[in-house]
């Protein structure tokens, strides 16, 4: 099975199917503090559009989303968004500087080379543009604690424990790793954030009791991103001029 295929089958009610209607909080906050009414943003991975369509067709000048499913893009395009299907995220069908804010959220844990997406965001952002991208934590301490046990989780779907062969999850990040490949990419300003997550959300006999994250939650998140955050949230910035490449 080739990665149009896998996802084609992700998107359909076959597999995980994965929608959503907004974007979720920590993603929203992002978004209020780096998106312009003016900016031109461009959607890597796009899924549905649920994760960032939404938001940013209402605050931002201009939205398109790009994915390699066109089950995924149907939906997008019932929602009336503007999407382009692409076969790969290291080559995008756009010039270089077309863009003044990429969104890249939940999708470089499920590229074979991450680095190379990342990179190619950096080449069709303007000078002052921004990536902003999320991914899971490796680390999260419940990863941790299944580790010391010999369970490995990837997280990338709802039988992801028990299944971990089926995950479409195949790179994993912590703050660290993160900030790393994207100066590695070309960016020259990457600020990286834990992302607060329910603390027992994924312990199964106290999830009930742990929907959403609390103070606590929020704290630990952020005194301790690498093992008290369940994502990790970045922007990176770039302010080289296209012209001086």
């Amino acid at each position: 099975m080739n990665v149009r295929d896998y996802y084609e089958r992700y998107w359909s009610d076959a597999g995980y199917n994965p929608r959503r209607d907004n974007a979720p909080d920590s993603l929203r906050i992002l978004f209020e503090r780096h998106v312009a009414p003016t900016d031109d943003c461009l959607d890597l991975g796009c899924g549905d559009g649920g994760t960032a369509g939404l938001y940013l067709t209402e605050h931002s000048g201009s939205y398109v989303g790009v994915d390699v499913s066109e089950g995924a893009l149907t939906l997008a395009k019932e929602r009336g968004f503007e999407v382009v299907r692409i076969d790969d995220a290291s080559v995008l069908p756009f010039g270089d500087a077309s863009f003044d804010v990429v969104v890249c959220s939940e999708v470089l844990e499920h590229l074979l080379a991450p680095q190379l997406a990342a990179a190619e965001a950096f080449r069709v952002l303007r000078c002052g543009g921004r990536l902003i991208v999320t991914v899971p934590n490796a680390a999260y301490w419940r990863d941790r604690v299944d580790a010391l046990f010999g369970v490995w989780q990837p997280a990338g779907d709802d039988r992801g424990r028990t299944e971990p062969w089926r995950s479409p999850h195949i790179r994993f990040f912590r703050p660290a790793t993160l900030r790393k490949m994207l100066l590695d990419a070309g960016f020259d300003h990457v600020e990286v954030a834990g992302l607060a997550s329910p603390l027992l959300g994924r312990v199964p006999v106290l999830r009930r009791f742990s929907q959403r994250p609390g103070v606590l939650a929020r704290v630990a998140a952020s005194a301790f991103p690498s093992l008290f955050a369940g994502g990790i949230g970045a922007v990176a910035v770039r302010t080289t001029p296209v012209a001086s490449l």
